[in-house]
């Protein structure tokens, strides 16, 4: 069974990602399910400085799916983001989003930057992008300064 992955956003800030959510996520590359890209957002919490993922939503019927393109388009994410609110009392919210790329080891495109500067701009807190590949994953993380710079998983023979 994988390990969860920990980022460190910087100093002190870290990105806890579930090996169980990584595993949803990745299962969006295979053979069958990748040929068109595939993504949703990213639900957890805030500790601290820190970021806890506790769930993903997964692509919707409304949304677009192309060879090249996801375009999270369905209202069932935010409602989903909303259930995990009330649900919580206020502790869990959306947190960051994902989506799949048809390479093996994924970097963002110009359409990925300048959709993020959009959703950073308007969050005070952290908020987490990751792309997954057939073999790799890229995370960044971003606020308001609008400005999302990569975060790299700490090995996990450190921890």
């Amino acid at each position: 069974m994988p390990n969860d992955l920990i980022f460190r956003m910087s100093g002190n800030a870290f990105v806890l990602l579930p090996a169980k959510v990584y595993d949803v996520m990745k299962s969006f590359t295979l053979e069958t399910q990748g040929e068109t890209e595939a993504g949703g957002i990213l639900i957890g919490s805030y500790r601290g400085s820190h970021v806890q993922i506790h769930q993903c939503t997964v692509p919707l019927r409304q949304d677009l799916r192309k060879r090249y393109l996801f375009d999270r388009k369905d209202r069932g994410h935010q409602f989903a983001a909303t259930l995990a609110w009330t649900k919580s009392v206020g502790t869990e919210t959306f947190v960051g989003e994902w989506h799949t790329h048809p390479e093996d080891f994924p970097n963002p495109s110009l359409i990925d930057r300048g959709t993020w500067h959009e959703i950073v701009k308007r969050r005070e807190s952290p908020v987490v992008f990751l792309i997954i590949g057939r073999k790799g994953l890229w995370a960044g993380a971003g606020r308001r300064s609008g400005e999302v710079k990569k975060i790299n998983p700490i090995p996990s023979e450190s921890m």
